[in-house]
């Protein structure tokens, strides 16, 4: 039963992709197709996610393949051609592999291997005499996409495989005897016949009447008997009939006839002498080496080929606990797409009871038919769509994008679900989990989706696992096998788990530091939608949440004015004081998908009067959209080669009719009509609620200090004289201050840092700066006197001194980024970033913004940044803001995880009792000076120098298997001495 040594393994190659493989691949393309029409940074994490994840699924497969070996193949000697025939593989796997067994091109044997020996019951090959089986092992690792194999010859004991015997026997003919001459045969040799050998009474096979002796001699002849049969028939076999296993088929019954008869059997070749066979087995061995067959087993030309191959997957089928695990792994997904569409608890309850359903009519396929759970599913699938379509929402193609096709994904999803009963529907099952995900991704943008996006890819990677879980069949034990006993390690298999996440991790954002944050999607048709229409109460004026014209509001305690949403800030008034400042609080206003951060503009103003600024009664130009084109404003000028600077607003709060956008916008893509102004600026004709989103393109100006610096005195420039105007109130000491800011400015951009740098070092920011007294001018009151202020008098004061310089400049208000969320890729501005800042006109550039409290660099000066370099900044910041809190958990971590260890240890003591202990610890100590694990004690033993370590082995062995066995005290203190011996052996 034992095989020789094995031969040198090959190389390894891969064998294909599991079944649903594909399904996996098009969700992936499926979501790179979100990311382009998107531009979702979530979206291209994701991508880069399953990229990661593909390539880990690949390497691990070819790892544990690496890691797995079959050393011999046993099997009997002696069997007939297609009968069950058992097989003993040992290998070394430290992950269950898949083999095959084959002899001769035919699989004999097929089954997942275990580490040390495994019983696979198979089937006997071909007529012959076989002394070699190939033995291809594979495996696809945890996630089981990529399947690897190793192919190799291994030498077994001669196994000789007869035919099964024929309808029709090959001629036979009984031998004559030497002694009492021709013998009779009958139904019962020696007993029925007269003229024959019966027992000399009942219960004595050896003892004899010979009849015919006793016949001629008129005595009973009584012979012992010196043979088993006292008849021998001679078969012949022919040769070169051209077909040597139905010969040898006919043989085999013509023997098998004659041996069932109690005869001894021969078989004469042609004409030549005959073989004496003495037992079944021989007769199985001489017709299993009849006239071996050649059988040709060579690989035919690919053309000729069959283009069905047989899926590399041994196994299609799909347990409980993976289908459970797929339903579990598509909830989160489904949750996660369906709260930002707007819909509640209700339904993201049918949706998760028709998922459930799902994986409760499939989890047990033999209770109902195909037909049964294809009916099933496309009534939950309708049922499903009816709970979340609103046919009347979907007026257009871009309302189709948000209020049909994810609601037709979810359904698609569920209808998926009820055709879960093997492992490649199941792949397909979670390839629409994953394009739920990638969809869910590019138009969320809330802060929950980094936890959301883990959530997801951990269930998926879970039912993945799950799916691609083998089958582990039981060892079957035999009568000489010893019982392996190998030391669990749960710290070491934790700690590869840890190591290889964080290797995992460490691949992504290396991946994503090559790829630079989307600049936007590919194309500008997504995504933009109004949750609600209110219309303004008039024509291209500012209105506020309400739709009622946006007048300002009074006074109220200290100059500062409260207002609902952003209709609180006076900026977004068609007046502006300058002692006023808006009850602004850390409420998220806006989120900005955008690759770099910009001033938000929303207004612009261009007569001061002192105190208060005014918006210009300019003209507006009117477009119903959705899709806009804004002509070039006041001041704009166009260049060749700028780039596209795209813009996706997520308001969170609802909003006047204000369209915010970066400056020197071109296309805006809001569903509603927009007026453009002369300014720059942006006006709806309905008010902007929270949920509403819209996109806007703008085209950056490219503006360098370089540049800006080469613009040299723009006051030389003629330009209108609006921008040019001074209040009546104007103090000659401002004047002053701004003409001695600006000695030795070899530019105006220079003149505007050297102001900029005198305000930040002279004044104060405060939000309760005390208001101007009645009369005075507010930039004088705020430069001379106050030297406290906000945003509005630093803009002001700006100005007003550019200005007297002759520089044009006038005031824009808007939103700030202050935060930036990496995993959403989008930049957040809440109520207390609205902001006033200060335009400057260059005639190379056209309006440039500035502001020394804003941390918003020149267009041109935005440096380029990827994502993963991104994921880095937030990681590092992260960490240094709760560095504190982080030693601490890790510590508890670390408790916690010694508080387990000792636990586990204490457990395992319990139940493996003292004598356990001490068989684990040898057996760790052996295997970690190259002993295999799998070897019983004995051989275990013999990588320790001296003589104390096979004595362990014998009492070890005494303890676990002598029935007589006593524990005592004393030996235990001798076996444990040795063993901490044996430990410290180098």
């Amino acid at each position: 039963m034992s095989g020789r040594s094995p031969r040198p393994a090959p190389l390894m190659r891969p064998a294909g992709a599991a079944r649903g493989t594909g399904a996996l691949a098009s969700a992936w393309l499926g979501g790179a197709m979100i990311a382009l029409l998107t531009g979702a940074t979530a979206v291209a994490i994701l991508l880069a996610v399953g990229l990661v994840a593909g390539f880990a699924a690949a390497v691990s497969g070819a790892i544990a393949l690496r890691r797995a070996s079959v050393t011999s193949v046993a099997t009997a000697t002696v069997a007939t051609s297609g009968d069950e025939l058992a097989w003993v593989v040992r290998a070394v796997a430290p992950r269950p592999v898949h083999a095959v067994l084959a002899i001769d091109g035919g699989i004999v044997a097929a089954g997942w291997l275990a580490d040390g020996r495994t019983l696979l019951l198979g089937s006997a090959p071909s007529r012959g005499v076989h002394d070699e089986v190939t033995v291809t092992w594979s495996t696809a690792g945890r996630l089981g996409l990529l399947w690897w194999r190793r192919r190799m010859h291994l030498a077994i004991e001669s196994l000789s495989v007869g035919p099964a015997p024929a309808d029709r026997p090959a001629p036979a003919v009984r031998a004559e005897d030497d002694r009492d001459g021709t013998l009779a045969t009958g139904v019962r040799p020696g007993h029925d016949e007269i003229d024959g050998v019966r027992q000399w009474r009942d219960g004595d096979e050896v003892t004899a009447v010979h009849w015919p002796s006793t016949l001629r001699s008129g005595e009973f002849i009584v012979r012992q008997r010196r043979h088993d049969r006292d008849e021998r028939w001679v078969v012949t076999a022919t040769t070169g009939t051209g077909d040597p296993d139905g010969e040898a088929a006919r043989v085999r019954r013509s023997l098998d006839d004659c041996m069932s008869r109690g005869a001894d059997v021969s078989v004469r070749l042609d004409d030549r002498a005959p073989i004496e066979l003495g037992s079944a087995a021989a007769v199985v061995q001489w017709c299993a080496a009849f006239e071996p067959t050649q059988r040709d087993t060579t690989r035919p030309p690919w053309w000729r080929r069959d283009l069905l191959r047989p899926a590399v997957e041994p196994d299609d089928r799909l347990s409980a606990r993976a289908r459970w695990a797929v339903a579990l792994g598509s909830i989160t997904p489904l949750v996660m797409l369906l709260q930002p569409l707007g819909y509640g608890s209700v339904h993201v309850a049918v949706v998760v009871s028709a998922v459930a359903a799902g994986a409760l009519v499939t989890a047990r396929p033999e209770s109902a038919s195909k037909l049964r759970r294809q009916l099933l599913g496309l009534l939950a699938g309708v049922l499903v769509g009816v709970v979340l379509v609103d046919v009347s929402a979907i007026t257009g193609v871009m309302t189709a994008m948000r209020f049909l096709m994810p609601q037709l994904l979810v359904a698609l999803c569920v209808v998926q679900g009820f055709e879960c009963v093997e492992r490649r529907s199941a792949r397909v099952a979670l390839s629409c989990s994953a394009l739920l995900t990638a969809y869910a991704a590019g138009v969320r943008v809330d802060p929950g989706l980094g936890v959301w996006l883990l959530l997801a890819i951990a269930g998926l990677a879970v039912a993945a696992q799950a799916i691609t879980a083998p089958d582990r069949r039981p060892r079957t034990p035999q009568a000489d096998d010893v019982p392996i006993r190998r030391p669990a390690h749960p710290m070491r298999s934790a700690g590869v788990r840890v190591v290889s996440i964080a290797v995992g991790v460490a691949a992504v954002v290396g991946l994503l530091a090559v790829v630079p944050v989307p600049r936007g999607p590919a194309q500008l048709n997504l995504p933009s939608w109004l949750d609600e229409r209110r219309p303004v109460g008039t024509q291209g004026e500012l209105a506020d949440i309400t739709g009622s014209p946006l007048l300002g509001g009074p006074l109220q305690g200290s100059g500062r004015r409260s207002g609902a949403g952003a209709g609180g800030y006076p900026g977004f008034s068609p007046t502006m004081d300058t002692s006023l400042r808006g009850d602004l609080g850390d409420e998220v206003v806006m989120r900005v998908r955008a690759p770099s951060p910009a001033f938000w503009r929303g207004q612009t103003f261009t007569d001061f009067d002192g105190r208060t600024w005014h918006v210009d009664l300019d003209n507006s130009s009117l477009s119903d959209g959705p899709d806009h084109h804004i002509p070039p404003a006041e001041g704009d000028l166009p260049f060749d080669g700028e780039p596209e600077f795209i813009q996706t607003f997520y308001l969170a709060v609802d909003m006047p009719n204000i369209v915010f956008g970066a400056d020197r916008p071109v296309r805006v893509l809001l569903d509603a009509p927009v007026r453009s102004r002369e300014d720059g600026s942006l006006r709806a004709d309905v008010v902007l609620p929270a949920g509403s989103a819209y996109t806007v393109l703008s085209h950056q100006s490219n503006a360098t200090a370089v540049g800006l610096r080469a613009e040299g005195d723009v006051a030389r420039y003629t330009v209108p004289a609006k921008h040019l105007a001074l209040p009546e109130s104007f103090t000659e000491r401002t004047r002053a201050l701004g003409q001695r800011l600006a000695v030795g400015s070899p530019s105006t951009y220079d003149t505007i840092q050297v102001i900029d740098g005198w305000l930040a070092g002279n004044v104060t920011y405060n939000l309760d700066a005390p208001v101007p007294p009645a009369g005075t001018d507010a930039v004088d009151q705020f430069l001379f006197e106050s030297r406290q202020g906000f945003c509005e008098q630093i803009a002001s004061a700006t100005a007003m001194m550019l200005r007297s310089l002759g520089i044009p400049a006038r005031i824009a208000t808007g939103y700030v980024p202050s935060e930036r969320d990496e995993v959403a890729g989008v930049w957040i501005s809440r109520a207390r970033d609205a902001h006033a800042w200060v335009e400057v006109w260059f005639p190379d550039y056209g309006w440039v913004s500035f502001d020394p409290t804003a941390s918003v660099p020149l267009s041109g000066e935005i440096p380029t940044s990827s994502i993963g370099g991104e994921l880095v900044r937030a990681f590092v910041a992260a960490v240094s803001a709760h560095l504190a809190d982080i030693v601490v958990a890790l510590i508890g971590l670390a408790v916690a995880v010694l508080l387990v260890r000792l636990v586990s240890r204490s457990w395992r003591r319990h139940r493996r009792g003292r004598w356990g202990v001490l068989q684990d610890r040898f057996v760790t100590a052996a295997v970690a000076r190259g002993a295999p694990p799998t070897a019983p004690n004995a051989t275990l033993a013999e990588v320790f120098s001296g003589a104390r370590a096979p004595a362990v082995a014998r009492t070890l062995d005494e303890s676990a298997f002598a029935p007589a066995w006593q524990d005592d005290d004393e030996r235990y203190a001798l076996a444990l001495e040795a063993i901490n011996e044996l430990e410290r052996i180098p």
